[in-house]
């Protein structure tokens, strides 16, 4: 018998690699959303390839910007997807924000609203957000001991629903750091929204506004968001093509 490798550790060692060799892999769902012709587009989650799917029929689906029934958009770029939150957080074992409140909503909206340098401090929705988080603070303390560190109250409800309203929109602070949406949205709307009514105006304003939303949730403000990446594949898509008169340096 050797010393070095007792028979407990050989069992526990040969169970160990019985166990990985039977364990299936989880597989990975593809992503699907909805196009306004009633077909379906449909990304792999291992090869990110978009294909255009109508009943029976796939095929690719082409190089650009497509803007989905809900109003979304998915950028494909040689034929496959900008992956988007929605796809990251479809494929298991995807990181699909960099919110470290996951599960903590009333916090998660007083930083999305006040701003991570309190830039939006006075505003009506930071005071309405920091009120709810008082409040629901103040439960947690008065919670029964053992109801845990963050016991759940009637104002997280409140505060998940306050983050889909209009009323407490995202803190858009310019100490954030360098933004590739608001690049993009200056390439391609102008100054001064010289060319707002450009077909690529609303959508890179659409990728600025879930870049901010997604940022003002982030542990870290600067950090490249997933809305962030999607803008800067869009700066080489020759859909968001400079605004007349706008150079690339702008």
């Amino acid at each position: 018998m050797n010393p070095r490798n007792p028979p407990s550790t050989l069992s526990l060692s040969l169970v160990a690699g019985i166990v990985l060799q039977l364990a299936p892999l989880t597989p990975l769902h593809s992503w699907t959303g909805a196009l306004p012709d009633g077909s379906e587009l449909r990304v792999d989650p291992s090869t990110h390839r978009a294909m255009r799917v109508d009943g029976d029929r796939a095929r690719p689906l082409w190089d650009g910007v497509h803007r989905l029934e809900d109003g979304s958009i998915v950028i494909i770029r040689g034929g496959t997807a900008v992956p988007t939150t929605e796809m990251l957080r479809t494929w298991e074992g995807g990181v699909a924000t960099v919110d470290e409140l996951e599960g903590r909503p009333c916090e998660q909206l007083e930083r999305r609203v006040c701003g991570h340098d309190n830039a939006c401090r006075a505003t009506a929705a930071c005071l309405s957000a920091r009120s709810l988080l008082n409040s629901e603070r103040e439960a947690q303390r008065r919670a029964p001991f053992g109801a845990g560190a963050r016991p759940a109250t009637e104002f997280a409800k409140q505060c998940e629903a306050a983050l889909t309203d209009a009323e407490f929109p995202p803190c858009a602070s310019a100490s954030a750091g360098p933004s590739p949406c608001r690049a993009l949205v200056e390439r391609v709307c102008g100054a001064a929204d010289r060319c707002a009514a450009s077909p690529a105006c609303p959508p890179a304003r659409q990728l600025l506004t879930q870049e901010s939303e997604e940022r003002a949730a982030s542990a870290r403000p600067d950090a490249l968001t997933p809305s962030g990446a999607q803008c800067q594949e869009a700066l080489g898509n020759p859909f968001f093509k400079p605004c007349e008169g706008v150079t690339s340096n702008e």
